[in-house]
Formats: C-alpha cells, structure tokens, sequence
C-alpha cells in the first residue's frame, strides 16, 4: 500500500492515512514469548532479575503527537515479556500493537533499550546504547543518585537514576516490598526533551512492579520541523506469577 510519509528522525514516524490501533492479548504475546526459544523461556532466574515469562499489567494514560493533532490510549492491560538475552534478560512491553518498548538487563545496568512506534500504518525504530551506571539502584541505598549516558546514530540520551525510598506496591490485594527509583532522561540531537519515569522494583527479583511515565520531546523532521510527542501514563503489576 502506498502513502504519503513524514519521517522523523528521531525515530517516530507518521503517515497521513488511516489511523489504527489494537491490543496484543494474552495469547499473542504467549506466542511471542514461545518463539524466541527454549533457551530463552525455560531458564532459571539470574539473580535480581526477573524470571522467563508474560506478565499482565493494569495501564492507564497514552500518547499524544502534535501532527494531526493525534492522541492514542494505550491498551487497558499491557504485556510485558521477559526473555533470557545476553548477560540477563530482554524486555518487551507492548502498550498497543503499534508501540513496543524493549530493555536489555545485565545485572543492575541497562545494556540496550528502545522503541519501535508506529502512526498512521508506517513506523520507525530507536536502539541506544548505553554506558555504565545503573537501572534499577540494586544495591544502592536510599538518597543515591547515578549518571550515565546512552546514544544512538543521531541522539544522546543523558541518564539520572535516584534511590528515592523503600515503599510498597499492591498486587493482588498482598502489598510487596519496592525498591522506588526516578529515571529521568535528557535528550539531545534529532530528538529533545526529557523524560520523567518513577519505577517501583520488587528488591529481591528486580521484577518491575509499577511505573510513570512524563515524557514531553520534539522530534526532528526535514519536512515540516519539529513535532511534539507526549506520554502521560502509569502501569501496574496484575500477578507476580508469569504466564508461560
């Protein structure tokens, strides 16, 4: 199918065509979860990371991009699929078909992360990579802070991880333990803008039981300069029991 297209550089695309959306069930990212592999799927657990398997959460909130004035709600329960990859675990979180997020752990640093977004039946990919610091502050101690940074081709992402306090987070009516954490990322290139993300960690898999997200950027594009993208959003973990 053929469409006219506006290219962002900063790694969202748009189309002036049709705009659509749709979930990725439970039974899709199972068979995603499958496909990647016996290796993949049926490994223990390294420690402080969370186990193989789909978790289910409950999301609120979406995404907003200024061309056509476009807003889209994410999906009402979200999948986020943990696989064995590398030094540890690849995460992939769907919040609708057409947006996918993915973070590669090695321990408490975040190897690799990106996104994959799509408007208007056309899409494009972000892949940083990033250099030391830590994610998820295993084995910090409250009131510690980090920095480190992350780049792709044409965007660095400048990286603030603090240990804001140890909380709880209710799941299935038993409230856990939680390592509460504040990701705030500044970016700059072809995109700009920064992103605020609260992430409440259980202590002891690393198993992310809760997040929010503000995100404001302006994404670069030789045709009609710069668009805004926004994410206002929160998640929360349904069962600590992953789907298999």
């Amino acid at each position: 199918m053929l469409v006219d297209a506006v290219v962002l550089s900063g790694g969202l695309f748009l189309v002036a065509g049709r705009y659509w959306s749709g979930d990725i069930d439970l039974d899709e990212a199972l068979v995603r979860f499958r496909a990647t592999g016996v290796a993949a799927t049926t490994a223990d657990a390294l420690p402080g990371l969370p186990a193989p398997g789909v978790y289910r959460y409950a999301t609120t909130g979406g995404e907003w991009v200024s061309l056509f004035d476009t807003y889209r709600e994410y999906s009402s329960t979200t999948t986020r699929i943990v696989t064995r990859h590398g030094c540890g675990v690849r995460e992939e979180q769907f919040f609708v078909t057409q947006h996918l997020e993915y973070y590669d752990r090695c321990g408490s640093a975040l190897v690799t992360y990106g996104t994959d977004v799509a408007y208007w039946w056309t899409h494009g990919t972000q892949d940083f990579e990033c250099q030391g610091g830590s994610f998820d502050m295993a084995g910090k101690r409250p009131g510690d802070r980090v920095e480190w940074d992350c780049s792709d081709e044409d965007t660095r992402a400048h990286q603030i991880t603090e240990y804001i306090g140890d909380e709880t987070v209710e799941v299935e009516g038993v409230l856990l333990p939680a390592r509460h954490t504040r990701w705030t990322t500044l970016f700059s290139g072809a995109t700009i803008g920064g992103a605020l993300v609260d992430d409440w960690f259980d202590p002891s898999t690393g198993l992310l039981l809760r997040e929010t997200r503000d995100i404001a950027l302006q994404v670069g594009s030789q045709f009609v300069g710069r668009l805004d993208y926004t994410d206002k959003s929160a998640y929360t973990l349904l069962s600590v029991t992953p789907a298999r």
